[in-house]
């Protein structure tokens, strides 16, 4: 549903995208040869493998820096094999001070080339989308975006109702309000 909204909102016919339905074991010899046989028979080679999410594709524990190698390498084998980037995509840690980075072992974020957060909007404040690593360059400034909800053309439910789904758009970012300190409170007080 989410690829239909994105390719009705854009207006976008064909993609050369390849899902898959089912996630495996990719850090296993099993579950990688699975995947390498499978994009082998692409008739076009990929530049981006999105392995979503991570801890479906992942055999052991995100807290295990052995477990986090073997995944990692297994994106390393995806990359020469068929000369194209990977990207992860994991989840936040539940907890306040967690938020601003992956769960599991710091051996995710020392292995990285780049790591991006969504940070959800706060008081109708839209998203952020915060570059928190880069290996090369400068980090990139946050972007805005909001989730704009799209019908999908000629899909209906069980009821008859029609189908809808979320397409990402980037928005201005707020302004921001500076707030007064105790000090100028008080000095209001007495203008």
């Amino acid at each position: 549903g989410r690829v239909a909204a994105w390719k009705h909102h854009h207006g976008v016919g064909a993609l050369k995208m390849w899902l898959s339905k089912n996630g495996c074991d990719l850090n296993t010899a099993t579950g990688y040869t699975k995947v390498v046989d499978q994009v082998r028979g692409l008739k076009d080679p990929p530049r981006l493998i999105v392995v979503d999410t991570l801890h479906r594709f992942l055999k052991g524990d995100e807290n295990s820096a052995q477990d986090v190698k073997t995944m990692l390498d297994a994106c390393s084998g995806l990359m020469r094999e068929f000369k194209c980037s990977v990207a992860l995509v994991h989840h936040t840690g539940v907890n306040e001070e967690a938020q601003h980075r992956a769960r599991g072992s710091s051996a995710w974020r020392g292995a990285l080339d780049i790591e991006i957060s969504i940070v959800p909007g706060k008081n109708s404040s839209p998203m952020q989308i915060v570059q928190r690593k880069t290996k090369d360059a400068e980090l990139a400034p946050p972007i805005f975006a909001e989730l704009q909800q799209v019908v999908i053309p000629g899909w209906y439910d069980e009821d008859g109702q029609e189908v809808t789904s979320a397409v990402v758009i980037e928005t201005a970012a707020p302004v921001s309000v500076k707030k007064d300190s105790k000090l100028d409170v008080h000095r209001k007080t007495f203008e």
